[in-house]
């Protein structure tokens, strides 16, 4: 564990060291999480880093306003830590967002991305972010981001991290996401890119992630049955076969 200050902000990471001649997979979290999100895929055999967004676990600051200034976070990171080649980068929904926007805008910190529970754009409903912004966080939201075929523990316990979260960090990270539409860029990616989508994710439907996959050259979609928007950690053995083989 440590932290990289970054423009005057001290992100923290945990690291797991793996063979050094491997290069670095960076996983990045989404809306209202942390470094945390990643537990399954922390003790693959690679090297491996899992941050905090600015404002966000252990991490100081606050949280971005946009998508561009957190993936301008992550690539400032990546050049502050100096991590081995090559370096993948692993995104749920508003992470991979953040992975999508930093191959857009930031290519030369990468050399492939990973993507999971993710879309072009991610818009958000109105009254959720209203309701958000007048400092109401409904926990119980988190429920339909599962398939019904998730262990209830593991439901639950997403249920009591994100009612733990300040409706303020909530607030800002869905604005961000709200306001993210990559829709006429993805041709300009060149990177591969594997995209990942759980069958029953209502949250990041499968028809954003067949959009990602026919508008990206390199890129190649895996659809993972009985899993919902968090499939890494629904699917855990599945997501981390598909990432060990996509990096190899």
């Amino acid at each position: 564990m440590g932290f990289v200050n970054v423009s005057g902000t001290n992100i923290y990471y945990q690291p797991n060291a793996g063979h050094a001649n491997q290069g670095c997979l960076l996983y990045i979290h989404g809306s209202g999480s942390s470094h945390e999100l990643w537990y399954n895929q922390m003790n693959l055999d690679t090297n491996s880093i899992a941050l905090d967004l600015p404002g966000h676990g252990r991490s100081s600051g606050t949280a971005a306003s946009s998508i561009a200034q957190s993936a301008q976070t992550v690539a400032d990171f990546l050049m502050a830590l100096q991590v081995p080649r090559p370096v993948y980068l692993v995104g749920h929904s508003m992470g991979a967002a953040i992975a999508l926007t930093c191959a857009l805008n930031h290519p030369e910190v990468s050399d492939g991305i990973i993507l999971i529970g993710s879309g072009q754009r991610m818009k958000v409903l109105p009254s959720f972010l209203e309701d958000l912004h007048q400092g109401k966080s409904d926990p119980e939201f988190i429920r339909m981001g599962f398939s019904p075929q998730a262990p209830a523990a593991l439901v639950d316990n997403m249920v009591k991290t994100f009612g733990e979260v300040s409706p303020s960090i909530l607030y800002a990270d869905f604005s961000a996401c709200n306001l993210f539409d990559v829709s006429a860029e993805l041709e300009k990616i060149t990177l591969p890119v594997l995209i990942i989508t759980g069958a029953d994710d209502k949250l990041t439907p499968l028809k954003l992630a067949q959009y990602l996959s026919s508008h990206i050259a390199n890129s190649r979609l895996q659809v993972i049955s009985d899993a919902g928007h968090f499939a890494m950690l629904e699917k855990p053995d599945e997501i981390n076969q598909l990432i060990v083989d996509f990096c190899s």
